[in-house]
């Protein structure tokens, strides 16, 4: 009976879902009163604060008054604002009744972490964001639906403000807030994210996941399904032990207490235990693609983050992949409508949306357009106004418009707006970069492989790639050709002599890792929003990041 009635909770929770997902396509016929509505709730979260006060806020109706009254704003121009906020000055930002659950740390490029106030109206935003894209989702694969779920999420108080506001990931709050019969669908608990080692908490949730039906994969980054993956192959036989005999290793979560919390409820299970021991003398390795029957995972696979679809695929098997959707601490833009389309439409009920063309990107004063303005084929760097306080706000993720839904743009990431590299005026790319390896392996016949890209000073200058195994002698020029049919500037400069050629620099083994360690730890994030990046954009920088600078 108690099977039963968790069935028919999680049914009419699917049903919810259902009206929320429903009034979300409604919402993308029309656009414009969906934006009227975002910005009135934007501007009720911030009402009566210094905030709206010094920009005469409460004055606003239209979008138009919008702009007229505030510039874009950085974040180091709201910082004064959020740091008051973080302080106990809740008015500073904020009405009293939008008073932080927790403020939510993003992953920066500098040692000062953004921190973003998580408002009650900002989660609601949040989950019914998550709520459209998971529903549209196991539509899409209906043999996922009642099926267990492998998710990681991150810790919500990492740390505290003065006043004891938790402060951390986004998605430990929404872990911790579930509804409990929902909750029995995620093989992970909350508290696995007190688990202060990366490998504990991946062995933990692949312990706790490999004797359920588990039906898909979700994480943000693609490294992180992989590094799950590769944590439980490494550990092989303590995790069939475990499973052997109901257990959760003590050399790998050696804390008494958080291992008891985590595995109470294991039973022993010879029986799979054995299943898993087959498949690893049968294959030579243990995966997931082997032990679990896959609907589909999702992560991102837009920008820089293609580069780890064909080893995800290696682990989990040549499966659907869905992209999360564009969405950061400070909010979701996008919710993706298909499988391996590094695309989604805009998320118009979660914020309203301005854009700012990208070739106006650096003007401290650039025009802004409406969503409806957009136009198919063009770049635009992101701006936001929600219930967080982030009012015209520049995310500066760049997009490019790859469609529509109804009146809504279908958006697809390309890169950081910061993340352009430029020594001879060629305006090179992250993901150009990306692509430009990806199709030279593809020529070549090689397997994808770990990189760093670089400009260099010289006469002229020229781009180095770092990595721990140059595969072929002819590696530099492939690539420096791919890179010109991927940025024609950068063909057209390195036709002229503005630009050298590429060069090649070998690693030693463990050069990478030991980079995303030291990054990891100089920009406050954790290993799982971590994004480690293909191209750096200062001449010499791969040094200092390699740690090879004098």
């Amino acid at each position: 009976m108690p099977g039963l009635l968790e069935h028919a909770a999680a049914r009419l929770a699917y049903w919810h879902a259902r009206r929320v997902h429903a009034r979300f396509l409604g919402a993308l016929g029309r656009v414009s009163d969906e934006q009227r509505r975002a910005l009135k709730r934007a501007l009720a979260a911030v009402q009566a604060s210094d905030f709206a006060r010094v920009y005469r806020l409460a004055r606003v109706r239209t979008v138009a008054d919008l702009q007229a009254a505030i510039p874009l704003q950085t974040y180091e121009d709201l910082r004064p604002y959020v740091q008051r906020v973080w302080n106990g000055e809740v008015r500073a930002l904020f009405c009293p009744r939008q008073r932080p659950l927790m403020f939510a740390t993003t992953s920066g490029t500098t040692a000062q972490a953004k921190l973003i106030p998580v408002t009650p109206a900002f989660i609601r935003d949040y989950r019914r964001g998550w709520n459209t894209f998971g529903l549209k989702l196991l539509s899409d694969h209906p043999e996922a639906v009642l099926r267990s779920i492998l998710q990681a999420s991150g810790r919500v108080d990492a740390s505290y403000s003065p006043t004891g506001v938790p402060c951390g990931a986004i998605t430990g709050l929404l872990a911790r807030t579930q509804k409990r019969i929902v909750r029995r669908f995620y093989v992970g608990r909350p508290e696995i994210a007190l688990l202060g080692d990366a490998r504990a908490r991946y062995y933990t949730l692949m312990r706790l996941g490999i004797s359920r039906d588990v039906a898909f994969a979700i994480t943000a980054n693609p490294a992180t399904l992989i590094q799950m993956a590769r944590t439980a192959h490494e550990q092989s036989e303590a995790l069939i032990r475990d499973v052997h005999d109901g257990t959760l290793s003590k050399r790998l979560v050696p804390d008494d207490r958080l291992r008891r919390i985590l595995a109470s409820g294991l039973k022993p299970d010879p029986r799979r235990a054995g299943e898993l021991e087959r498949l690893r003398a049968a294959h030579g390795s243990l995966r997931p693609r082997d032990y679990w029957n896959l609907a589909f995972v999702s992560c991102w696979i837009g920008g820089s983050m293609g580069h780890y679809l064909d080893r995800l695929r290696e682990w989990f098997g040549e499966l659907p992949v869905r992209d999360v959707g564009l969405l950061a601490s400070e909010g979701r833009v996008t919710v993706p409508m298909a499988d391996n389309v590094p695309a989604g439409v805009l998320d118009v009920q979660s914020a309203l949306f301005e854009f700012v063309p990208v070739v106006q990107v650096r003007n401290p004063a650039p025009q802004t357009l409406l969503a409806h303005e957009l136009e198919t084929g063009q770049d635009y760097a992101v701006v936001l106004t929600n219930t967080a306080g982030l009012i015209r706000y520049r995310l500066d993720d760049v997009v490019r418009v790859r469609g529509w839904v109804g009146q809504a743009p279908v958006l697809e990431f390309l890169y950081r707006a910061g993340g352009v590299s430029s020594v001879a005026g060629e305006k090179l790319t992250e993901n150009q970069c990306v692509e430009a390896v990806r199709q030279t392996c593809l020529r070549m016949g090689i397997p994808q492989f770990d990189f760093v890209l670089a400009p260099c000073w010289g006469d002229p200058p020229y781009y180095r790639l770092s990595c721990e195994a140059v595969p072929s002698e002819h590696l530099a020029a492939m690539l420096d050709d791919a890179l010109g049919q991927q940025n024609e500037e950068y063909a057209s400069r390195r036709s002229s002599g503005r630009l050298g050629t590429l060069q090649i620099r070998p690693l030693p083994v463990g050069a990478i890792q030991a980079m995303d360690r030291r990054l990891l730890a100089t920009r406050n994030s954790t290993p799982e929003q971590y994004k480690r990046p293909a191209l750096l954009t200062n001449p010499g920088e791969d040094d200092t990041a390699l740690g090879l600078s004098s």
